[in-house]
């Protein structure tokens, strides 16, 4: 009898006809920059640049413009036409303060951005990868349930023909029922599996092409566990989060004591002739020094101002200030809380890696042995076919055999899927941008 040796190719190929095209994983992670999640994060990091933008712009140069109209009985009327420029000048001034938030603000929507970019992306492998396990599935219980029909009728058989009792009859009956149901599970798991992904892509469920790209098994990293622990203290998103939040608290602090010490001083020159007026101001609280000017254009019969310059300068000094002490305590507080937080950040961020490099570790080592059981799968099915060519075995046994085969590369494939995503899940604990390679740097 001719041997048969079945493959994977051959279980997917007994998917329903909707799954009959192929689609490959590549294929499939080029659509994710269309999805909607993809996009909402995009939004949000867009609206963050905006926000940086506009806070620029709040620092920069400023003009503004006016009239002033006033009757009086004594003097008529008089119309002055001034304009103010205005420029956020000290390094302490509010808004440069809300530049500097508005980046670091920018920063963790980098951060979000990346990671929600990292889960579609393992997200995606992980539904991809369950269609395939799904189909597979599912040809492995169609199987099973052919040979429990074929069990059944050599049992009615022996019962006919009294070898085989009533006991033995029933069993094979209930192993066909349980068949029956493990089929029906394996099409409602094949369904849920189409849809989760076609939800993802956002495609037609009934126009899904079969996930056609077998998994890889991955390898280790090289670098040693040590690097890698101090590549993710460096790289991970939480981490990193933790050092902005650090960073936000001792500005924080520093802008509080300065509110509590710099004096509200300002210091102003001016020129004023024939109701033309030019001055100027800086005030050192704020930071923000302008320049204004007045021009007459209708002047009453009440005489022209005075002309000449003036100085001015005038200061003031918080001697007595709970409310600005109380915000410097506060200050402190929130720093120190930042410190442990970021501490906090580092320890889980060295946890999760090791985790997940043991992990790789396991699953790596889930496939030597699942290929052991391919390889025993592969000789019961050799030994069952020598047995019936020499007529010591029947051809049940080689059908048995055949499924034996069929669910050992089952598992061999969960195998590799499960080592490769545990290999995408230990990148994205690294803090690696997956999705690089789809404009995910930007």
């Amino acid at each position: 009898m001719k041997r048969l040796f079945p493959t994977l190719a051959t279980l997917l190929a007994l998917a329903p006809p909707a799954l009959a095209q192929g689609l490959e994983l590549p294929q499939a992670l080029q659509t994710l920059p269309r999805t909607l999640d993809w996009k909402s994060a995009d939004l949000n990091y867009e609206s963050a640049v905006r926000q940086l933008e506009a806070a620029q712009a709040a620092l920069g140069f400023k003009l503004s413009g006016g009239a002033d109209y006033s009757l009086r009985e004594s003097s008529g009327s008089n119309l002055i036409l001034s304009s103010t420029a205005s420029i956020g000048l000290l390094p302490w001034s509010s808004s440069a303060d809300a530049v500097r938030s508005a980046e670091r603000a920018l920063e963790r929507a980098a951060l979000t951005r990346r990671d929600a970019r990292n889960n579609l992306w393992i997200t995606l492998h992980t539904q991809y990868f369950n269609l395939r396990q799904a189909q597979a599935d599912l040809a492995v219980a169609q199987a099973t349930l052919a040979l429990r029909e074929r069990q059944l009728q050599i049992v009615s058989a022996q019962n006919q023909a009294g070898a085989a009792t009533l006991s033995e009859l029933l069993a094979a009956q209930q192993n066909l029922d349980t068949a029956r149901s493990g089929l029906v599970s394996a099409q409602g798991a094949l369904e849920l599996a189409r849809l989760s992904l076609s939800n993802t892509l956002g495609q037609n469920p009934q126009q899904l092409g079969s996930p056609s790209t077998p998994p890889e098994e991955p390898s280790l990293p090289a670098e040693s566990l040590e690097a890698l622990l101090q590549r993710a203290l460096e790289s991970r998103s939480d981490v990193l989060r933790a050092l902005l939040q650090l960073r936000e608290a001792e500005e924080n602090l520093a802008s509080a004591e300065r509110d509590r010490w710099i004096p509200n001083a300002s210091v102003s020159a001016g020129y004023s002739s024939s109701g033309n007026s030019l001055s100027a101001g800086l005030n050192f609280k704020s930071g923000v020094a302008s320049v204004s000017a007045a021009v007459p254009l209708v002047q009453g019969t009440g005489g022209s101002p005075a002309q000449g310059y003036n100085l001015g300068l005038s200061l003031s000094v918080p001697l007595f200030d709970p409310v600005s002490d109380s915000r410097i305590h506060t200050a402190h507080t929130a720093l120190q809380a930042a410190r442990q937080a970021l501490e906090t950040a580092r320890k889980a961020a060295e946890l999760d890696v090791r985790q997940k490099y043991q992990g790789l570790q396991t699953a790596k080592a889930a496939i030597a042995a699942a290929r052991a059981g391919l390889n025993a799968a592969n000789q019961n099915l050799r030994t069952a076919q020598a047995r019936l060519q020499a007529g010591t075995g029947t051809a049940l046994d080689v059908q048995s055999a055949q499924l034996g085969l069929f669910q050992a590369q089952r598992n061999l494939e969960a195998a590799l899927i499960q080592a490769q995503l545990a290999a995408l899940a230990l990148q994205n604990a690294l803090g690696t941008n997956l999705t690089a390679s789809l404009g995910g740097n930007r």
